[in-house]
């Protein structure tokens, strides 16, 4: 096996084993400058006059996990959701069980790349929010060293939704 061989199988093993080093910058925009695992920064409508307001009000959490394998996590949550007080989340009261509807976000699925849109796709296969299981969204993203940007169009919430995120080491 010649140098040039060798190099390009330990690429690619790296790649694979989602250990590649991010692109880094808004010129690199593939799948690799995506995988790995993300902590929110920031979430926010925006309304039609650019006014921004914290989706998930201030300090909210999140996590983001693109894998290697085009698999795909995201939870989004408001840092204050009120504890049961039943300690028992399927005895909740209804004003517990609307706070943490309305105070959180998730789903899984598979995610395709677009090189030349530089937009990813989720392809939610399951959401807290039923009325997008099975669909496709597209986002158009920004990643510039350890920080990912997307919009999305039509939140679940309704309104234009723009989401920063940054990259765990």
């Amino acid at each position: 096996m010649n140098r040039r061989t060798t190099l390009t199988a330990i690429s690619a093993s790296l790649l694979l084993a989602g250990l590649a080093a991010s692109a880094g910058d808004v010129a690199a925009q593939g799948a690799k400058s995506l995988g790995g695992t993300w902590t929110l920064v920031s979430a926010d409508n925006v309304d039609a006059s650019g006014k921004k307001t914290p989706t998930f009000g201030p300090n909210a959490r999140g996590s983001l996990i693109f894998t290697s394998n085009g698999r795909y996590s995201i939870h989004v949550t408001r840092s204050s959701l009120p504890k049961f007080a039943s300690d028992n989340r399927a005895k909740g009261t209804a004003e517990e069980n609307q706070a943490v509807v309305a105070g959180s976000i998730a789903h899984f699925g598979k995610y395709t790349v677009d090189e030349k849109d530089k937009a990813f796709t989720f392809h939610i296969e399951t959401s807290t929010y039923p009325n997008w299981d099975g669909t496709a969204q597209k986002r158009p993203f920004t990643v510039s060293g350890d920080e990912l940007k997307y919009g999305v169009a039509a939140g679940s919430a309704g309104g234009r939704v723009e989401l920063v995120w940054k990259r765990v080491k």
